[in-house]
């Protein structure tokens, strides 16, 4: 193509314009769509390609097009990902086919598809759940020796809050533990997932870091448990508060037997006892 310069340069004007739904992903989908059409960019203009590019410009429809899409050379970014224009089909069709990404030897088509994962199941997961075989070559990934640790989070996330209890409760709290031990910026996943899934499998953990911490606790234990407390005193749910009072309460005074030795544990212990509080509080109301 005699064009060549002229396409790279259309496509940079047009993810640069802030148009809905356009960038630089769904431009590469448009390109290849175009492409397929048999389009004959020789005889095109600067404006005619530009027009050309924005009526086939849209989120993949088949496992081929996402490709495409997660392949560019960009990171991808979840405002790039419109809840507006991916409907529950789609996204339910994404979850089915990323597994064969995020795992891949190529750094952007990897890292793309996780951030699509996290953002599918962010907001998408009614829909994800609604249709459970669409996660079983994720339950093949989670049940999977050789998978590696860094994807333990998104498994955890994705099962716990689109899968059921009976099927992935087993592979949701494996996959917790390697992210407990080994990628621990990552709580957050684990801490929204077992909420989400099990609210109890929360308590247990919680439990488990923070009541084996008498005389000289493990550092990296107690940093742990504390990290994971953080987490759930952000729950605003009044509800999950009122229903598990006695152990959370339980818990806050574990935090504060610490607090003399540990500052950190002093400031949290505020959090959690204003929670119990208020939902102390709502439940005498009622």
């Amino acid at each position: 193509m005699s064009q060549t310069g002229l396409v790279p340069r259309v496509m940079s004007a047009l993810s640069r314009a802030e148009l809905t739904g356009v960038n630089a992903h769904t431009l590469a989908v448009a390109l290849h769509r175009a492409e397929m059409s048999g389009v004959n960019f020789e005889a095109l203009s600067e404006r005619g390609l530009a027009l050309v590019l924005l009526q086939h410009c849209d989120y993949p429809i088949t496992a081929q097009e996402l490709s495409v899409f997660l392949g560019v050379p960009h990171a991808l970014t979840p405002n790039q990902l419109s809840s507006a224009l991916i409907s529950d089909e789609q996204a339910v069709n994404y979850v089915r086919w990323l597994p064969a990404f995020l795992e891949s030897t190529d750094a952007y088509l990897q890292r793309n598809s996780r951030t699509m994962l996290r953002w599918l199941v962010a907001e998408r997961a009614a829909a994800i759940a609604s249709q459970q075989p669409a996660l079983n070559l994720l339950r093949r990934l989670a049940d999977d020796s050789n998978t590696s640790p860094k994807l333990s989070a998104l498994l955890v996330y994705a099962l716990g809050k689109c899968g059921t209890l009976d099927e992935d409760y087993d592979r949701v709290i494996r996959h917790a533990e390697i992210v407990i031990i080994h990628d621990r910026e990552n709580l957050d996943l684990v801490t929204e997932a077992l909420y989400a899934m099990y609210p109890p499998a929360l308590i247990n953990a919680l439990q488990y870091f923070l009541e084996q911490t008498d005389g000289a606790p493990n550092r990296q234990q107690l940093n742990t448990g504390l990290l994971l407390m953080a987490k759930v005193a952000e729950i605003e749910d009044r509800a999950f508060w009122q229903a598990y009072h006695e152990p959370l309460s339980r818990l806050a005074d574990r935090l504060s037997a610490l607090g003399n030795r540990h500052s950190a544990s002093a400031r949290l212990l505020d959090q959690v006892e204003k929670q119990l509080a208020y939902a102390a509080y709502e439940a005498g109301e009622e």
